[in-house]
């Protein structure tokens, strides 16, 4: 997991280099269309937090429309990584995921709210004018709690040590420590999403 920013040499010149602003996975995961596209990130991240609108204006763009695969990173000792996972999937199954990124981003990263636990996670709802009930019943839920256990073999299987990090087609992989900033992982993610289209 990469929690400090670094910025490489000669990322933003010329066309996005393998080995340098993206690598090839060593296994590549199997069973996933050549086109997806999996973003795994931490809601505490602020690199992931820098990505979320140029990401979901990329997918936007895209002709059809690119439904982005997001998979909350967790790593089983990180206990406030799994709290966020809960978070997430609580979020999704209320159908609410992306709707609701930024306004968890901006809590959780401008307000320095800590949503790590269920009542912080109500009472944030409640100011958002969720539907409480249906929040705790989420939370709550087995589904959900499978979905948390299930997450750290989901991140090991894009082969993810940092977040964010963007993948396609279940082979080839950036990220901002990769591409230099923000932007220039959108620019990366273009470059071997349209490769992945002609391939």
């Amino acid at each position: 997991m990469s929690t400090v920013f670094t910025c490489l040499l000669g990322a933003a010149s010329g066309e996005p280099k393998e080995g340098v602003q993206y690598i090839r996975l060593a296994h590549q995961v199997t069973g996933v269309g050549a086109r997806q596209v999996v973003e795994v990130f931490w809601y505490d991240c602020p690199h992931s937090y820098q990505i979320e609108r140029p990401l979901n204006e990329w997918a936007a763009r895209q002709k059809p429309p690119v439904k982005v695969l997001r998979i909350p990173a967790v790593w089983t000792d990180k206990p406030d990584m799994v709290a966020y996972a809960r978070l997430y999937y609580t979020l999704d199954r209320l159908g609410l995921a992306h709707r609701e990124a930024i306004p968890v981003f901006h809590a959780v990263r401008d307000q320095r709210q800590n949503l790590t636990t269920e009542p912080n996670v109500l009472k944030w709802a409640a100011t958002q004018r969720l539907n409480v009930k249906a929040v705790r019943t989420a939370y709550e839920s087995k589904k959900v709690a499978d979905a948390v256990q299930a997450a750290p073999a989901l991140r090991e299987r894009y082969q993810v040590t940092e977040t964010p990090t963007l993948v396609v087609g279940g082979r080839l992989r950036t990220s901002p420590f990769q591409a230099g900033s923000a932007t220039q992982t959108i620019s990366v993610l273009n470059h071997i999403y349209r490769t992945a289209k002609a391939s």
